[in-house]
């Protein structure tokens, strides 16, 4: 299946007529992708898998005068509002396609992340500049200049143009991700009665597959963006000899395969895998919030955290404690916990690193690294949560509803103190 593919949409080797000079096999190349651009009335699905690991889903309609006018998925607002910009085909060492003003695919590589997130500096490693890299029937490959990032050009059809100018794409994007906030725990059955997890993170924009045999945990993941019909996935996913390449959303959420077989992505009330099994899998961090209560907090918990918070208030630099985000990485087996500190409204971070052991049944041991940045102004302050708890006691994790809104939070359980119990929100 994979020499199909790969067959079917071979990079074109533009191989010189005789006699036909370099630049003008490159110029005559570029004119047939222009050509091809511009040919197709209803204008082209776009998908762009960006370096730093989030998927990005448009509508672009390109004109004769340069001008390209696209929707996107990456905003509430870039969903319905149809920007025009400037776009460029250009010999820059391969036929290439630049996107040479400003529109939503530099939102991915805004450096400012507080336009849209990612990393502060490079926002998510994308790139606005592509060189082509070959076609199949309906399809335009390109490949980003600088940071290397995937990019497709898919044919729309009439039907899917109406859908995304008339709404319908806005429309069920919210959908999909209001359904996905409300129905956390999804499955399918390929194999029968063993049930696969199935994670489609808004947040992340990551989707894939999860299962337990002989209490191992299986994997297969990969970014994703949304289109008209539902989830386009950068890779496709598999489980055993099941390989699922789309996520179609209209006419029921369905998972589909490449033989066309589709599966219906069915709800649990309940999740159907341990939590400790999917920490640094599926769920990367718990985000507990800024709070003096908070539901899953135990009574110890919350005076430890008000005692630090004092604490923190009374040292020389006067900081007030905030959120903290315990970060998981099951390849390494390290806990980073983040905490935000604000020094009246300036906002620093602080990290007291961890590595951790698991026994099977998931208790967690927690042994402490030296603590980084700004963490060692305030390590005496965090003393209640860090060395007279998290350093020295087991844990366990599980999840917890809230009994307001019915959000599946995880929470940590100290084995040794049990009313030292916090929970936040799983990402």
């Amino acid at each position: 299946m994979l020499l199909f593919f790969i067959a079917g949409c071979k990079k074109e080797s533009f191989t010189p007529a005789p006699g036909e000079k370099p630049e003008e096999r490159m110029n005559k190349a570029i004119a047939e992708y222009k050509e091809e651009l511009l040919g197709h009335e209803y204008g082209w699905k776009a998908y762009l898998y960006a370096d730093g690991g989030l998927g990005a889903g448009f509508y672009m309609q390109f004109a004769d005068n340069d001008r390209v006018k696209m929707l996107s998925d990456l905003t509430e607002e870039s969903l319905g509002d149809y920007h025009e910009s400037t776009y460029r085909l250009k010999a820059v060492m391969a036929p290439s396609l630049l996107f040479d003003t400003d529109n939503y695919i530099h939102l991915l590589a805004n450096p400012d992340n507080s336009a849209l997130g990612g990393a502060p500096g490079v926002g998510y490693a994308s790139d606005f500049e592509f060189e082509f890299r070959g076609m199949a029937t309906d399809t335009l490959q390109l490949l980003g200049k600088k940071r290397r990032s995937k990019f497709l050009l898919v044919k729309a059809t009439k039907e899917e143009q109406t859908a995304y100018l008339d709404g319908t794409f806005k429309e069920n994007v919210i959908d999909m991700e209001d359904y996905l906030l409300d129905n956390q725990f999804l499955y399918i059955t390929p194999g029968g009665d063993e049930r696969v997890q199935v994670t489609i993170n808004p947040s992340s924009r990551e989707t894939g597959l999860t299962w337990v045999r002989d209490n191992v945990v299986n994997t297969n993941k990969t970014a994703y963006a949304y289109s008209v019909n539902g989830v386009h996935l950068k890779d496709t996913i598999a489980y055993d000899d099941t390989f699922i390449h789309e996520i179609k959303w209209n006419n029921g959420f369905k998972a589909v395969a490449y033989d066309g077989t589709s599966y219906d992505l069915k709800i649990s009330p309940t999740p159907i895998l341990p939590l400790h099994l999917l920490l640094g899998v599926n769920f990367k961090s718990i985000l507990v919030p800024n709070a003096t209560s908070y539901p899953g907090w135990g009574t110890d918990f919350q005076a430890r955290r008000a005692a630090v918070n004092t604490a923190t208030l009374a040292s020389p630099y006067r900081l007030r404690l905030d959120r903290m985000l315990f970060e998981f990485n099951v390849n390494n087996k390290s806990l980073n916990i983040t905490v935000d500190i604000y020094q009246t409204n300036t906002r620093f971070t602080g990290v007291f690193p961890y590595t951790f052991e698991k026994t099977p049944n998931g208790t967690f041991k927690f042994t402490p690294g030296a603590p980084l940045g700004n963490a060692a102004l305030i390590v005496n302050e965090m003393a209640p949560l860090t060395k007279q708890r998290l350093d020295v006691d087991n844990f366990t994790l599980d999840y917890f509803t809230h009994p307001t809104t019915g959000a599946t939070l995880g929470q940590f359980k100290s084995v040794e103190h049990p009313e030292f119990t916090f929970s936040g929100a799983l990402q």
